[in-house]
């Protein structure tokens, strides 16, 4: 009896696809006129013989249709609400950057980089990092390479989203007097470059 309840569960595993195709051909033998059934496809008896067969196929697959789409519909409103809380949280931290911070952050502007070797043990550079603003980047199958105490970061891709220049004390076209301001406002690990 144990097998059979397993084999039960096993079948939920299967795609949603492999259950909608088998609603939809039950369906079709169920509902299509039974003379096109005898005269198009020759399955004279097929509706007479395992119409009950097939009613009970319909009625489970199209079951598990239903739930998947309620639970996927449900999955989307969730993973949704959860990107507004994010990027509420991402502007409320961009919002709030200290000088040091916004100084990081310009570095990637200043070299025109994606992503830029810095120290990690920069207790800046480890804010950015717990705020989730700057990631490590993981060439490696999820694996992060570390020379030291340096490591390749990058902005955060919903960040980027969200970062505007005036964030970070910048114009997207600076003057020349912006220019002298950021270039005397690097972080200090820069000089060691």
């Amino acid at each position: 009896m144990e097998k059979y309840f397993k084999a039960i569960f096993d079948l939920t595993k299967l795609p949603t696809k492999f259950f909608f195709l088998l609603s939809a051909v039950s369906g079709f033998f169920l509902f299509v006129d039974q003379e096109f059934i005898n005269e198009k496809l020759f399955l004279d008896i097929a509706k007479d013989r395992y119409g009950w067969v097939l009613g009970i196929i319909f009625v489970l697959c199209t079951g598990l249709v239903l739930v998947n789409l309620v639970l996927w519909i449900f999955r989307s409103i969730q993973r949704k609400i959860l990107i507004q809380k994010w990027k509420k949280k991402f502007i409320q931290h961009i919002k709030t950057l200290d000088r040091f911070e916004k100084s990081i952050i310009r570095e990637f502007f200043i070299n025109g980089q994606k992503s830029i070797d810095m120290p990690i043990d920069d207790s800046s550079v480890a804010g950015l990092l717990d705020k989730n603003i700057l990631v490590m980047n993981r060439p490696f199958n999820n694996s992060s390479i570390m020379n030291g105490m340096e490591t390749s970061l990058c902005i955060n891709e919903t960040v980027l989203e969200i970062l505007e220049f005036k964030d970070i004390n910048m114009n997207d076209k600076p003057s020349e007097e912006e220019l002298i301001f950021v270039k005397q406002n690097r972080p200090e690990w820069t000089s060691r470059w």
